[in-house]
């Protein structure tokens, strides 16, 4: 490698580090719903923010709505929310001004479902687009995908989920991708092959 090749190569190593932190960031903020912090790690140029089956919110204004809805509801019970971000694959385009993410993400929860405070646990996947703007990176596109959210007691294999109420939003359209088990639907991962470049 001569100078120029390694120079990249570091750049490139700092640039997944930086995303790794930002995805790890937004979890931390999110756990603890302070929202107004995780509406600042999206890029002013947001393409969408899409979370489960509450529909695609177009754009940083959308982003907002979104996260302020969330804020808006009263969980007078909600005791506590964890959720764990794990087996993260980041790629860093050519031009290094964009990049794509995919974490699984298994989260814990202590909630009211109707009128009885229960313990609940959630798996999906995040499929995320990252913008480098400025020399710092933010988020462009989120989307978190559900795959399960069943009570402790019951399991995903009799109750996938609790509820699909969604009536406290208004998104701008219908979610693009939205088929929790058993539907047995992968998301598509954002990466190829590393070895067969399929």
């Amino acid at each position: 490698m001569n100078l120029e090749e390694l120079e990249k190569q570091v750049t490139l190593l700092e640039d997944v580090h930086e995303i790794e932190n930002l995805q790890k960031l937004y979890g931390y903020y999110f756990d603890y719903t302070m929202y107004t912090e995780v509406i600042d790690l999206f890029s002013e140029n947001t393409d969408s923010v899409e979370v489960s089956g509450h529909g695609v919110f177009r754009g940083k204004k959308g982003a907002k709505r979104m996260y302020n809805a969330m804020l808006g509801r009263k969980h007078p019970g909600l005791t506590f929310f964890e959720i764990m971000q794990s087996q993260g694959v980041v790629e860093v385009a050519p031009d290094g001004k964009t990049a794509t993410g995919r974490w699984y993400t298994p989260s814990f929860e202590s909630r009211p479902v109707g009128g009885t405070q229960r313990q609940t646990w959630q798996f999906g996947v995040y499929d995320n687009e990252y913008i480098k703007e400025n020399g710092k990176w933010y988020f462009k596109k989120l989307h978190w995908n559900l795959t399960f959210w069943p009570s402790f007691e019951s399991g995903f294999v009799k109750v996938p989920r609790l509820s699909d109420d969604i009536s406290f939003l208004s998104a701008d359209a219908p979610a693009t991708a939205y088929h929790p088990y058993p539907s047995g639907y992968h998301v598509p991962y954002p990466f190829k092959h590393p070895v067969t470049g399929e």
